[in-house]
């Protein structure tokens, strides 16, 4: 199968290769990375553009919607403009736009050029693993694949400790200026080697219905998430009428790019039934890991007193196997194959995922450490084999939209999982809160013999560790159960396709 970038050509020295390479991985860092970058910084965002905290959350919201809206649009893009072209043209804009975001004055401005940043970038991902796989030789693909699949990894986890390092230290802005040289540097040396490289250009023609009906159903799934705790779900009108715009304009776009004579959102492709599993896999496990990252720094500062320095420090141990074992996942995958090295995977998850959920209050920052570590070996074998399976019998010109496809939904589980896994927090600890605190009446002899404030606001305080140390185990708990269903799912597949005929590739080849 050839992508519709021209493959490693003899004209491209080994110079260019790597500087191409180096700028790719550059831009998709820099991309990724401001996923997550302005999470910890929203409190200074917001007190410095005198609004509430709750109303500086757009900042995050915006950005998200504009990125879906822009990922699930890329193949489309990419058959008009042509891939090189917009790459390149995503990476000026969103440098373009990173600037306006931090010389922002008020937060009208900043949430209109977060959401048009977003929309920018979106094609950067799904474009910059096209451009991997094309530029790689046989030999190399997959070792290539693997050392771009740790960037997509490990940079929503290093996002929150530099944006908090910026905003603590220097002034927020920077979160978004640090991009400025990165995209510029990018963009000019990717240009200058794959001008003469771009792929062929189709008239597509303009699908504007679908696009409305993209951009109402993923701000209105996005908005739902990031509010739905905050207004209490459906017990708010405002959800349920998010919910019903949510639904309605899924189900209409899902049902007129099927019949469209030339859909933007290829979805014909789930009926390749590799490029189905890869994306099921993707949204339940990509889901849990997001809610992970955001749900354990939150836990260590809400309720353990860590600052966000320290809450940082504790789990950024998660990039530490991907980034020095990522080589290894090609290796592991020529060994075994796909399916077995996606099953490592899960199941190093899980494990990582039922230490946790065995914690106690008195668990200090090494042992936080060594979970989110264990969490991390489970990375090295994960995002490699699933885009590996998501592209394999795709057809070369559908390329740019299964790829689109994957980090779109990418992008909207992480959103999900985020939303899922803190309401289920907040809603045990206050369970267990209830629960725990029944017990402590004045006829319990455990309780102070001094009954004055003091001692009981330091009782109430020890009762929520308590509670949100129940709430933790909890949660992962229910990631290591569903950890454990993807692997059932996976050992499932392998022998109901056994029969007929292998169920993903073992290797990827691109010939």
């Amino acid at each position: 199968m050839t992508t519709t970038i021209p493959s490693a050509n003899p004209s491209i020295s080994p110079l260019a290769s790597v500087l191409l390479f180096i700028s790719i991985s550059l831009a998709t860092f820099m991309m990724v990375l401001d996923y997550s970058i302005a999470n910890v910084s929203i409190p200074y965002i917001a007190g410095d553009l005198s609004v509430s905290t709750d109303q500086g959350t757009y900042v995050i919201t915006s950005f998200a919607v504009g990125n879906a809206i822009g990922l699930a649009m890329t193949g489309w893009l990419a058959k008009r403009v042509g891939q090189v072209k917009l790459l390149c043209l995503s990476l000026v804009l969103f440098t373009f736009f990173s600037w306006t975001c931090g010389a922002s004055s008020n937060l009208l401005m900043l949430v209109i050029f977060r959401f048009i940043q977003g929309f920018v970038c979106g094609p950067m991902v799904p474009l910059s693993q096209s451009m991997v796989l094309s530029m790689s030789t046989p030999q190399n693909r997959s070792r290539d694949l693997a050392i771009w699949s740790m960037i997509v990894v490990t940079a929503p986890v290093l996002g929150p400790i530099l944006g908090g390092y910026i905003s603590e230290w220097h002034h927020w802005p920077w979160i978004f200026y640090i991009n400025i040289p990165i995209g510029i540097f990018s963009a000019a040396i990717i240009w200058l080697i794959m001008r003469k490289r771009e792929s062929p250009k189709e008239k597509v023609p303009y699908d504007i219905m679908g696009m409305i009906l993209l951009a109402a159903g993923v701000t209105a799934l996005q908005v739902l998430l990031d509010k739905g705790q905050q207004w209490d779900w459906i017990n708010s009108n405002v959800i349920r009428l998010l919910g019903v715009i949510t639904i309605v304009s899924f189900t209409l776009l899902i049902i007129r790019e099927l019949f469209h004579k030339t859909p933007f959102l290829e979805l014909r492709l789930f009926s390749i039934p590799s490029f189905s599993l890869a994306i099921v896999c993707l949204a339940i496990s990509y889901a849990i890991y997001f809610g992970s990252i955001v749900l354990v720094p939150l836990w260590l500062q809400e309720f353990m007193g860590y600052d966000a320095v320290w809450a940082g420090l504790a789990v950024c141990s998660i990039g530490i196997g991907p980034f020095l074992f990522s080589l290894t996942a090609p290796y592991v995958m020529r060994k075994i194959g796909l399916l077995p090295t996606l099953v490592l995977s899960f199941s190093i998850f899980g494990v990582a995922c039922f230490y946790t959920a065995y914690f106690t209050p008195q668990v200090d920052v090494r042992t936080i450490a060594f979970s989110r570590l264990f969490f991390g070996l489970a990375m090295i074998f994960y995002i490699n084999p699933l885009m590996q399976m998501s592209v394999s019998g795709i057809p070369d010109t559908n390329l740019p939209s299964a790829t689109g496809i994957f980090h779109f939904v990418r992008s909207m589980v992480g959103g999900i999982g985020t939303s899922v896994f803190t309401t289920l927090f907040q809603r045990r600890t206050i369970f267990h809160h209830h629960q725990v605190g029944s017990v402590l009446t004045p006829y319990n002899p455990l309780l102070p013999v001094k009954m004055d404030d003091r001692s009981l606001a330091l009782l109430n305080n020890e009762l929520d560790v308590q509670a949100s140390m129940l709430a933790i185990n909890d949660a992962f708990l229910v990631m290591g159960y569903l950890f454990v269903g993807l692997i059932a799912l996976l050992i499932f597949w392998h022998f109901w396709r056994g029969s007929h005929r292998p169920a993903v590739p073992t290797s990827f080849s691109v010939e």
